[in-house]
């Protein structure tokens, strides 16, 4: 069986009939929030649930029991992860690999990255002419790239900076920019002082731009490979808009 796990509603409300198999959507933004060290699974639920403000039902029905699904997956299953090269995909990406570690279930995992062209009409990154035509081919990960994930996760939800900046890792197929995202995992979250999302926020509110749509297509702009969500950066704006009503 084949199971496909999609990197958001739009594309799985845009997702073809003819790929068959088991649809599975993350419904987190790990690049977002607490990520709680080394709690165990059932309070790191929690834990996200009160991130969001939401009852730990809701977020269960929502998150969790989907992605439950993954546990029922065997040896002979394949699942195909739809996801970017972005820092946002990577950390879900990385969490999830170690959540399939987790449960000791050792399916193949094949990544579909969308192609690097921008386009407008696409979903999720995906272009539709890439979906309706199979114009794909999954990056199959060994068991060595699984482990690396597992430790990048590791690293990330403990905030280690220090171990995170001694890797020295070899670019692969499955993680084309793994560098990349560790340095900007790194920037977006330092040992102190404010991090590079915070900081271009601020600064392009200082140049003027303080309507929010505005501001967030000059922040992606800025950071196309990051994948940063509007509700992530609209809380960089909320509270740097706070501060500045309060210095009137």
């Amino acid at each position: 069986m084949e199971y496909h796990i999609l990197n958001g509603m739009c594309l799985y409300d845009n997702f073809p009939d003819h790929i068959k198999g088991e649809r599975i959507v993350m419904h987190e933004a790990l690049l977002q929030g607490p990520l709680g060290g080394d709690l165990p699974l059932n309070e790191f639920w929690k834990m996200r649930a009160n991130h969001w403000k939401v009852p730990l039902k809701d977020y269960t029905e929502k998150v969790v029991t989907p992605l439950n699904k993954l546990i029922l997956a065997k040896k002979e299953d394949t699942l195909f992860f739809w996801f970017g090269t972005d820092l946002f995909c990577q950390i879900n990406f990385w969490f999830l690999l170690h959540y399939i570690h987790l449960h000791k279930i050792s399916p193949s995992i094949g990544i579909i990255y969308p192609p690097k062209e921008i386009v407008e009409d696409s979903y999720g990154h995906y272009p539709s002419t890439f979906l309706a035509k199979k114009q794909f081919k999954p990056v199959f990960l060994n068991e060595k790239e699984i482990n690396i994930a597992i430790i990048l996760w590791d690293l990330c939800k403990n905030g280690d900076i220090e171990g995170l900046r001694k890797l020295k890792l070899d670019k692969s197929e499955a993680f084309p920019e793994m560098m990349e995202s560790i340095k900007f995992w790194i920037d977006l979250f330092p040992e102190d002082g404010l991090g590079i999302a915070s900081r271009k926020v601020e600064a392009l509110m200082n140049q003027g731009i303080l309507d929010f749509k505005e501001l967030f297509k000059a922040f992606s702009a800025s950071f196309p490979t990051l994948g940063m969500g509007d509700q992530q950066v609209y809380e960089y704006y909320q509270t740097y808009l706070s501060k500045i009503n309060y210095e009137k």
